[in-house]
């Protein structure tokens, strides 16, 4: 909006408020109706005008007094009866479910987008599927709050819209589009989108993270948690797992992985008597054993509904890689994803290279620790009435919220 559109808009309020009273007090939030929602639907203001229109303000005015508060109404809020529809408010449960599946969208892509290696490849398919549901529950979004009657709602769309307009240049690199409606659309072409357009627009302090804020807030306003789960998976293999409430595997898996990583300290720690000397056999099965059940606890993390486990995978996924120097030593690699697995250099390792490995017991803790929290999420999770639609985080119902923090 431009200086004088904006003088021009507070004089012709002030001399509407001055002719009308206090009826009219309203009307700058259904103003943000009509700014932030601008494709030519501006049912909210046109609902308040006809309720104004009703009000014992008006209702007994003359036709022509009526007619020309009308039009002055209209021309300060840009309403067009060409283009006006019939549409209702939307509820605070609608726009509480569509920030939340937002909010989750795009929760979903940043993973996605932080995965990406800034020179590496990108999965066009596995990409499309995580924009086209970033980019529809977007608009679904701005669909809602734009029928917003909240205020704060409205105020909370509007700069919302503000930062897409902001982050046009970069969406567009990763080839979504901002349209005049402030609605996102995805390119059909993706061919030549790069992993480094991609962490730009929705990696850490991209776009998504201002989706991400703005959709808590608006999911707070409305009555909502604040807190989201993924849409769609963030894992950037073609062969993407389906979510699930696996709650009960999980609570078994992680007594088996912190059990496994007790038994690699316990042989490390014994080590240095004549009844315990090291003996590359038994040091293989025992780390055999941990890497199988650390894998296996890592899968269900993946497969878990609750974005909350999902997080904490990828906060253990990145802890290994960050110790991958150190697990080579003990003849265990560590892929990209986090996974560990016994190398054959593992026969010719010494009880030196075993102690650097896991002497101190870094590595096992941090695994431990993760298994404790997750435990914990499980537990807690269950007990407050955990709605495992992938589309909101907790049970609107239950209102209790329990979040360990990577």
């Amino acid at each position: 909006m431009t200086v004088g559109r904006t003088a021009r808009l507070q004089f012709n309020m002030a001399k509407v408020q001055t002719q009308y009273g206090s009826a009219l007090d309203k009307l700058q939030g259904q103003y943000l109706a009509g700014k932030f929602n601008n494709y030519g639907k501006f049912s909210s203001s046109t609902q308040s005008l006809n309720d104004l229109l009703k009000s014992n303000a008006l209702k007994n005015k003359s036709d022509i007094y009526r007619e020309k508060f009308s039009e002055l109404y209209k021309s300060i809020y840009g309403i067009d009866d060409s283009s006006e529809s019939e549409s209702t408010v939307a509820s605070s449960q609608s726009i509480k479910t569509a920030s939340a599946n937002a909010g989750g969208a795009a929760e979903s892509i940043k993973s996605f987008a932080n995965d990406l290696k800034y020179g590496g490849e990108v999965d066009i398919d596995a990409y499309k599927a995580q924009a086209q549901s970033f980019v529809d529950n977007y608009n679904a979004m701005i669909d809602k709050v734009g029928n917003s009657d909240n205020q704060n709602v409205l105020q909370k769309g509007v700069l919302m819209v503000n930062t897409g307009k902001v982050y046009t240049s970069s969406l567009k690199r990763a080839g979504i589009t901002v349209g005049a409606d402030n609605k996102l659309t995805l390119s059909d072409d993706l061919s030549k989108i790069k992993a480094s357009d991609i962490k730009t627009a929705f990696g850490t302090n991209g776009f998504s993270d201002k989706v991400i804020q703005k959709s808590r807030q608006i999911n707070t306003l409305t009555g909502g948690s604040g807190l989201f789960t993924k849409n769609v998976t963030s894992s950037n293999k073609t062969d993407s797992t389906e979510k699930t409430d696996n709650s009960g595997t999980l609570k078994e898996m992680t007594n088996a992985v912190k059990e496994a990583a007790t038994a690699v300290k316990s042989y490390i720690h014994g080590l240095g008597s004549e009844e315990n000397s090291f003996s590359a056999t038994d040091f293989t099965n025992t780390a055999k054993d941990f890497v199988n059940k650390y894998n296996s606890f890592m899968d269900e993390m993946e497969k878990s509904d609750k974005s909350t486990i999902q997080q904490k995978g990828t906060t253990l996924a990145g802890t290994a890689r960050a110790y991958k120097h150190m697990l080579g030593r003990a003849g265990i690699s560590v892929d990209e994803n986090g996974r560990l697995s016994i190398t054959d250099a593992i026969k010719d390792i010494t009880e030196n290279d075993a102690k650097y490995t896991f002497g101190n017991g870094a590595f096992l803790d941090k695994v431990t620790e993760k298994a404790n929290q997750v435990n914990s999420l499980v537990s807690s999770a269950k007990a407050m009435g955990y709605n495992s639609d992938r589309t909101a985080n907790y049970a609107y119902t239950s209102g209790a919220l329990y979040s360990v923090y990577a």
